[in-house]
């Protein structure tokens, strides 16, 4: 499931936590803090280890990107995929444009010469230009 990175963050450094002393206190791999710090997304058991060690619940975690995204509508950003898999591979998987619909799970993205439908589900960062 798709996890609120920055609140994740803000959570551990209000603690002055390391992720090493967050994999201790939620059980988890210390691999599998770094995971979901730069992928934002973590399984159910995991964001349940995390919500306990933060004493927060499963949903206060949950990535509530749709209604972030619409405050966006009408403003260039550039849509970070995350899509390819190395960086050598000379794919550039960022779209830059202007957010112009939401409708259910897909954003339609206005670019100079055409239009982009991305599932919002496959979105890993949305950076305001």
């Amino acid at each position: 499931m798709k996890v609120d990175v920055d609140l994740i963050l803000s959570l551990r450094r209000e603690r002055a936590w390391s992720q090493d002393e967050l994999a201790l206190a939620t059980g988890l791999n210390l691999r599998t803090i770094q995971r979901i710090e730069t992928e934002a997304t973590a399984s159910l058991q995991s964001v349940k280890a995390l919500a306990s060690a933060f004493e927060v619940s499963i949903r206060a975690l949950e990535h509530k990107e749709s209604t972030m995204l619409s405050k966006l509508i009408g403003k260039e950003v550039v849509i970070v995929m995350g899509i390819s898999e190395s960086r050598m591979s000379g794919f550039d998987d960022n779209l830059k444009g202007k957010i112009v619909e939401i409708e259910g799970e897909w954003l339609e993205l206005a670019q100079k010469k055409d239009t982009a439908y991305i599932n919002i589900a496959h979105i890993k960062r949305v950076i305001p230009q």
